[in-house]
């Protein structure tokens, strides 16, 4: 289940109802309902403009959807607002970014993500995926061990990838 980071809090009044909105928005996620997750994504950042996990829950949505301006769009924000930083809204933003076609931007992102939280294993694959692109082997092998270590289950498309892509 995925639900609003610890490292975000809401304070008395909207922000209250932002953070249930909010975790109303990961349970319809959670169940497949991509539509009313975003509908009360949405609801929590109108609620509370700069409430940063109500732009992050859109910015998943619109990732799932292959919306990615949107997803980009709403990265930046949650990275706007969130104090502190959140490493995820790095990390997502970086893939987000590279499968649009802007991979440098994108790695610096990952980067960023791994100098908040080097224990972050969805950055770590995200570099496997960048360094196998790049026909780097040896680094895309070295960020698949990491995100091993520390529990990511990488997807077994990525691991046949790596075998007949990645040198």
């Amino acid at each position: 289940m995925f639900n609003v980071s610890p490292c975000f809090s809401a304070e008395t009044g909207t922000g209250k109802f932002a953070l249930d909105a909010t975790e109303k928005g990961w349970d319809y996620f959670n169940r497949g309902d991509l539509e009313t997750a975003l509908k009360r994504f949405h609801q929590a950042t109108i609620l509370d403009p700069k409430f940063a996990p109500g732009y992050y829950g859109k910015a998943y949505v619109y990732s799932f959807q292959n919306k990615l301006d949107l997803a980009i769009e709403n990265y930046r924000k949650t990275i706007e607002l969130a104090d502190p930083p959140y490493t995820h809204a790095y990390g997502n933003l970086g893939l987000a970014l590279m499968m649009s076609g802007k991979e440098h931007e994108g790695f610096q992102m990952v980067q960023k993500a791994l100098e908040i939280d080097p224990n972050n294993g969805e950055a770590h694959i995200s570099l496997t995926n960048y360094y196998c692109s790049e026909k780097n082997g040896e680094l895309a092998r070295e960020h698949l061990e990491k995100a091993k270590a520390i529990g990511v289950q990488p997807d077994p498309l990525l691991i046949e990838e790596m075998k007949t892509e990645c040198p």
